[in-house]
């Protein structure tokens, strides 16, 4: 049978997401000898082909040129995977600005403003790899279902779930304004286990409750942050499924 078709792309990023799976090492190279990689700038890899099966693609859309770059890629592949925070969110979660739209600049190439747009903004995507960066059990995990003709989910429980399982003291608890509640598992809350607070870069979890959180803070005697208020006008303050 013929391998698999498989493209990887960048956009506007740091492109740690693709840093994490190459750190997989051995097991992305195994994975590899599964499908044709025909399209990699990271590698350096460039083949002749019409069309993908699968297109990874990581990074937001921030100008002109990219968005006609992602829409070929769209239309040359069967399957779309947005690829980290970027991708999935234009940065925006990570920076809570949902008020930011552009802004005007001067820069070379004749680039008068500035942006940062998710990928679905412009085209349709199939399956979304969340984080930033990304896990990179998440990635090939993602990538054996597609081979095997499965529905990639991500992880539908918040952070939360995972500290309790890792027995962590809740940051809530000592004050530290923690979006563990509200933030979509499955990094294994790698954050609060250091000690650190959750920023929110897997976006929503699933049964996200703004209200809640905010509830929580204000018990707690934490100040709650601008942008809670905002992504409760966002989603409405309950739940999202």
């Amino acid at each position: 049978m013929e391998k698999p078709k498989v493209g990887i792309f960048s956009m506007s990023s740091c492109e740690g997401c693709l840093v994490q799976v190459l750190n997989l090492e051995d097991k992305i190279l195994e994975m590899m000898r599964s499908v044709e990689l025909v399209d990699c700038r990271l590698l350096g890899v460039k083949k002749s082909y019409d069309r993908l099966d699968i297109a990874i693609v990581e990074g937001a859309v921030m100008s002109d040129e990219e968005e006609r770059e992602l829409r070929e890629i769209r239309e040359r592949s069967k399957i779309l995977v947005a690829l980290g925070d970027c991708a999935c969110h234009g940065g925006r979660f990570l920076f809570k600005d949902f008020k930011f739209d552009s802004v005007p600049v001067d820069l070379p190439r004749g680039l008068k403003s500035f942006r940062a747009d998710p990928l679905d903004k412009y085209v349709k995507v199939d399956y979304y790899v969340y984080g930033c960066p990304i896990d990179g059990d998440d990635f090939l995990r993602l990538f054996k279902e597609l081979l095997m003709g499965k529905e990639y989910r991500p992880a539908p429980f918040n952070v939360c779930a995972e500290c309790v399982l890792k027995d962590n003291e809740c940051l809530l608890d000592k004050g530290i304004p923690c979006l563990g509640p509200i933030t979509r598992g499955g990094c294994g809350a790698v954050c609060p286990t250091s000690g650190r607070r959750c920023i929110g870069c897997r976006g929503l979890a699933e049964d996200a409750n703004v209200d809640s959180l905010i509830e929580i803070f204000t018990k707690r005697g934490i100040e709650v942050p601008e942008y809670l208020w905002e992504l409760k006008k966002q989603v409405g303050g309950g739940r999202r499924g």
